[in-house]
This record gives C-alpha cells, structure tokens and sequence, in this order.
C-alpha cells in the first residue's frame, strides 16, 4: 500500500497546483476562514442549515453553532484508511476552500510548496 501511496504522489508538480490530500492546508487554515455570501445563500437554498449555524455574524467560519466561538480546524477533515486527508462536504464545501490552493501560497499545494519530499 505504501508503495501505491508514493506512487501516486510521485507526480507532483509545485508549479500544477495538484492537491497531494495531506490536508496541511485544512488543518492549518480550516479554522480561519470566511464564508462568501454566496455560500451562504447556497447552503440555505440546499437546506444546510448545519453549515450556515457554524458562520458568524462577521461571516467566519467554522465556528461552535452555541457559542459562535472559532473551531481550531475544520471540523469536516477526514482521514481515509490509507491515511489521505478527505473533505467531509465536499460537494457543498466553501468557495474559499474549492478555489485553494490560491495565490497567498504561489497556487501551489502546500505540501509540495513547503519542499517536503517523499521518501523512498
């Protein structure tokens, strides 16, 4: 399996903006973001009212749906078996989140980005 993994990582390119499912990038930003207004209208007319509860009246997210206080990560972040970093709402996930990776971070995948190599 391992060999699969490195396999199938091998191929990345810093300069193509591939995603590597490391999920760097979630646990690192998920819980300092913000929600466009789009996402919001999306998610009220898709029925998430779970999702509009976890954004502030400043329009960050994720935050506790009780306390409006900020999550310190994403809370959708699933881990898969073979150890990749899986959205948990993919279909319905922030434009800020399916845009990434942006140009803050060179449009580059930040595993990749941060020169973190493979090893055999």
């Amino acid at each position: 399996m391992l060999k699969l993994l490195k396999k199938w990582l091998a191929p990345i390119d810093a300069r193509s903006g591939t995603c590597a499912c490391c999920g760097r990038c979630c646990e690192l930003f998920g819980g300092h973001l913000n929600a466009y207004d789009a996402d919001i209208r999306r998610w009220n007319r898709e029925g998430r009212e779970d999702l509009v509860q976890m954004v502030n009246r400043f329009g960050w997210i994720w935050v506790d749906p009780e306390t409006k206080r900020p999550l310190p990560r994403c809370p959708f972040i699933e881990r898969s078996e073979t150890g990749l970093t899986l959205c948990g709402i993919n279909e319905v996930k922030p434009d800020m989140c399916r845009d990434f990776p942006r140009i803050e971070v060179g449009q580059r995948c930040m595993r990749v980005s941060n020169s973190e190599q493979i090893k055999e």
